[in-house]
């Protein structure tokens, strides 16, 4: 039945319905909203606190500077200067720059001010894959002119801001480069390494400068302070308006190397003036492996990497630092194998006398070419029947190829693993190179693996008489791979299959001169206490030997390699005479290594030149090697190199004036 309309009863139920409805309404909607303001401002208050907090508040992060690098003295090598980068932050307040607004930022920018367009499109694109809430350095060591750009459109454009900044500066460009190393910005390879230095999961981030080469790397831990921080209100365009908090930054510790900056600078004269501009100057403490003098040449000079690499001319530079036939950024002190020359006639000495094949009463020998089957092995000495200080001496070729024959592969090969050839130093540097050690067991394993690269070409060869004919050479290979007297003659003398490091031979006439103490190369001094980059404090920090061995040397055998190394020097006719120095006692032992035969030799391929030497002769307190790349012979080149650097060691000893140290330096 329809509703009377005309009835009150009805129209009073009618009315009563829709209050009730109203009322229902009314509470739900109540509910409703009190359910809604309990799981904001309760349930989820916190995270709702952090979001707002967020669009108000922002933190800015302060790098940190890095510790100082110093020499022995406390003469300051490498500091940090401040300078003004421009970064871009990804989300600031309610803005939000995404990848698809990059092009338009970037074009913004390079119109701007002075980015390459192409640098920053890979700067961009690499930061895809990094965290939105990590700012991009776009600009390092802003000009006064771009700093006030960005602070004029601050409010228009308020994600780009300028950032104080620590910037790496070595004071005196490539002085010991190789040493102390470089700095750059960790590469999106090297955060994805999960066992790398410096991955993610080791707390590294996109934009973190890091040590990229030498003790920079090394050290980078010690060297790396705690990041600061400043805690801003922005409004809701993002511009900052007040800060709030502040935590400052903690510099990293400072680190004392062993180095020795007068030495190092006469020391990188020597190398700037070296022929062919390639070689390698090592000076130490024979008593302890302190490194006085590191030198490697060519060198190039660090603040290209941590002030100009992203500009330009900065990015040329580098480009021809890895372009250089020469190779700048290789470190030859540590990973230059060279065949060490006469330098081994000691080793080969001193493992003769151990083994009883000479002994100190009866020790001539031989001198002069020999034959060795179908090869004659010439001898740039004839000097009859000499024994073994006067073999030293002279540097008797002939008197060497037999003693090595003499005693064998056997013997020879477990006294080159007693001095430590073939084995790191331990040296702290990255990427050290063991060198390659002159035996019958790399020989075998050179042609071997050289005939396996036969064998896998003769897989693939286009025809059944090419595969024949390269299954014949991997097979004439592996005969070829049989130890000979000629190896055993060759490897005596320091030639052959070898290769060694100029850090090995520095090691190695330490020994020598101390009698077989055989001490770690190393180049930190301490590093003073402090705190680390995760807030750790951290005691002060010295250099703790764990590499230490010992070769047998009794000291008769001992005063028999101090003899010949001292006539070598001092004596008429020794090699070495061009480092003399009168007082001084300079004992020493040159080496003339030869790089091609003498019919292919050319300016590109001569002879490298060594020296390795220590003084004074009976309680020595400095010692080295120095190696002129494809200069001739050890006497005229290297010597005189290693004699420039003891001049400077002696008089500051003696207190002798800068005149008389200015006659004695004769330097090539």
């Amino acid at each position: 039945m329809t509703n009377n309309p005309g009835d009150p009863f009805e129209v009073k139920r009618q009315m009563d319905l829709r209050l009730e409805i109203i009322r229902f309404l009314a509470v739900a909607i109540f509910v409703a909203l009190g359910a809604r303001l309990y799981w904001l401002q309760v349930k989820n208050y916190e995270s709702y606190r952090e979001q707002a907090d967020s669009n108000r508040y922002k933190t800015i992060p302060i790098p940190a500077r890095r510790g100082r690098i110093l020499d022995r003295n406390g003469k300051l090598l490498v500091d940090s200067r401040y300078a003004y980068n421009i970064v871009l932050e990804r989300k600031l307040g309610k803005r939000e720059v995404t990848p698809k607004q990059f092009p338009e930022v970037q074009k913004l920018l390079t119109d701007n001010l002075d980015i390459e367009p192409a640098w920053l499109a890979k700067r961009f694109e690499a930061a895809i894959y990094a965290p939105k809430h990590i700012p991009i350095v776009v600009k390092e060591d802003a000009s006064s002119r771009e700093v006030q750009w960005v602070a004029a459109h601050q409010n228009e454009y308020p994600e780009i801001r300028v950032e104080r900044a620590p910037q790496r500066h070595y004071l005196y460009g490539g002085l010991a480069a190789h040493a102390i190393g470089y700095v750059g910005e960790v590469s999106l390879a090297q955060l994805n390494n999960p066992n790398g230095q410096y991955s993610q999961e080791k707390g590294f981030k996109f934009g973190d400068i890091v040590g990229q080469a030498g003790l920079e790397r090394y050290y980078n831990g010690v060297l790396t302070g705690r990041d600061g921080w400043r805690k801003v209100i922005v409004n809701s365009l993002g511009k900052i308006e007040d800060e709030v908090d502040k935590s400052e930054p903690i510099p990293g510790r400072d680190v004392y190397t062993t180095l020795d900056f007068d030495l190092q600078q006469e020391a990188e004269k020597q190398g700037d003036s070296m022929p062919a501009g390639r070689g390698a100057i090592g000076m130490m403490d024979p008593n302890n492996g302190e490194i006085f003098v590191f030198v490697s040449r060519p060198s190039f000079d660090p603040n290209t990497f941590s002030q100009r690499a992203k500009t330009q001319e900065g990015r040329e530079e580098i480009v021809e630092y890895y372009q250089d036939e020469n190779r700048p950024l290789y470190n030859r002190m540590i990973q230059g194998g060279f065949v060490p020359g006469s330098t081994w006639k000691l080793m080969t000495s001193v493992a003769a006398l151990n083994e009883g094949v000479i002994t100190p009463k009866d020790s001539r020998i031989q001198d002069g070419g020999i034959q060795l089957g179908s090869y004659f092995m010439n001898s740039m000495s004839h000097s009859g029947m000499p024994d073994v200080v006067t073999a030293i001496t002279i540097s008797a070729d002939g008197y060497y190829y037999r003693l090595g024959l003499k005693m064998g592969e056997a013997r020879f090969a477990k006294w080159v693993e007693k001095f430590g050839f073939g084995h790191r130093t331990g040296i702290d540097l990255p990427h050290e190179d063991p060198g390659l050690p002159p035996t019958a067991a790399t020989k075998q394993k050179t042609y071997e693996a050289i005939s396996k690269r036969k064998l896998k070409e003769a897989e693939s060869a286009p025809t059944p008489e090419a595969k024949k004919r390269l299954v014949y050479q991997a097979e004439q290979i592996l005969r070829d791979a049989k130890w000979t007297d000629y190896d055993m003659a060759a490897s005596a003398f320091g030639q052959g299959q070898n290769k060694s490091t100029p850090v090995q031979l520095m090691r190695y006439v330490a020994g020598l001169a101390n009698g077989g103490k055989m001490h770690t190369p190393h180049l930190l001094l301490k590093a003073v206490a402090g705190t680390d980059r995760n807030d750790v404090p951290q005691p002060e920090l010295r250099y703790e030997e764990k590499g230490f061995f010992t070769v047998p040397m009794s000291p008769e055998i001992h005063d028999i390699v101090k003899r010949g190394m001292f006539g070598a020097v001092n004596v008429g006719g020794g090699t070495g005479a061009g480092s003399r120095i009168e007082g001084f006692d300079v004992c020493g032992k040159t080496g003339t290594a030869q790089v091609a035969s003498n019919e292919r030799a050319g300016s590109k391929n001569k002879d490298h030149a060594w020296f390795i030497s220590f003084a004074p002769r009976d309680k020595p307190e400095i010692c080295g090697v120095v190696l002129t790349e494809n200069a001739g012979f050890g006497g005229k080149q290297s010597a005189p190199r290693a004699k420039a650097i003891y001049d400077i060691y002696y008089r500051r000893k003696t207190g002798l004036p800068v005149d008389a140290q200015a006659q004695l330096i004769k330097t090539p």
